[in-house]
Order: structure tokens, then C-alpha cells, then sequence
């Protein structure tokens, strides 16, 4: 099964506001879990990634600053010139668009089953940016390939 990180948040978010009960719950709880390992990776590499090229204070922390954007102030990691930070912005691109591969193997089998059936049989209606998510999340179920039990 292959997930862009980048849709693994709405795909959480899709998956955790069903109502769902008994057996597809745990398995969905399961499958977030899977989802939430990753999101941490993610995190850890992103902040690894702006640590290693941002200005650095005496204590060797990225130095900060705020800045009003959209009328909110929002803090910003500094770094030594635009073309560093735009680096940095195509690195994390770069990892926001790579795969996330979640191996479809016989310890996870019923989970993937059971969560494919929810996903491709899911009695709701979308409509506009959700009904083109939820389009993206068939198609990553529909693509597994689950071995014979």
C-alpha cells in the first residue's frame, strides 16, 4: 500500500471521523496508529532539516522571529539567506511528496482488509474537494494487493 506523506493527515482525519464500532474500529485504531508513526518520523525529519541550516543562537538553537502574516503573528526560523531557506522549502517538498509504503504483509492482512472495505464501501456522500479525497483514498485501497489467507 503507498501513501504520499503528504495525504497521510486527511486520510486520518477521514478515517477517524467515521463511526464506525466493534471490529472496524480497532482495526481503523490499528491503521492510525501505522499513520501517526509516520506523521512523528516526518516531524522529527522536518525540524532535523531546519535545524541543520538555520541561523543558530549562542546556545546553538535556531534563532526566530515574528512576523504579521495574514493580520496573525506567526513565528519564523531564520535563516542565513533566501536562497537557504528556499532550499530548505524544496527539501521538505522533496519528503512531503515522497512514498510512504506500508507492507502488505500476512501480520497485517486482516487490518488491511477490513479497512479497505470500509474506505471502498463507505456510505457517505462528498461533494467538491471531498469527494476528490475521497476519489484519492479508493484509489490507495483499491491498489492493494492482500495476500490469500
Amino acid at each position: 500500500m503507498i501513501i504520499k506523506n503528504y495525504e497521510i493527515g486527511e486520510l486520518q482525519a477521514f478515517l477517524f471521523n467515521l463511526a464506525l464500532k466493534n471490529k472496524e474500529s480497532r482495526m481503523r485504531t490499528r491503521f492510525i496508529s501505522l499513520l501517526e508513526e509516520q506523521q512523528e518520523l516526518i516531524k522529527k525529519e522536518r525540524l532535523m532539516l531546519i535545524n541543520e541550516y538555520a541561523v543558530k543562537n549562542d546556545d546553538g538553537q535556531p534563532m526566530t522571529e515574528k512576523k504579521a502574516i495574514d493580520h496573525e503573528e506567526i513565528e519564523l526560523v531564520i535563516f542565513p539567506s533566501a536562497d537557504v531557506e528556499n532550499e530548505v522549502k524544496n527539501q521538505i517538498a522533496l519528503m512531503m511528496n515522497e512514498d510512504f509504503i506500508i507492507e502488505e504483509t500476512e501480520s497485517k492482512i486482516d487490518m488491511l482488509k477490513c479497512l479497505q472495505d470500509i474506505v471502498l464501501n463507505c456510505d457517505l456522500e462528498f461533494t467538491g474537494a471531498k469527494a476528490s479525497l475521497y476519489n484519492r483514498f479508493c484509489e490507495i485501497f483499491e491498489d492493494i494487493c492482500l495476500l490469500e489467507a
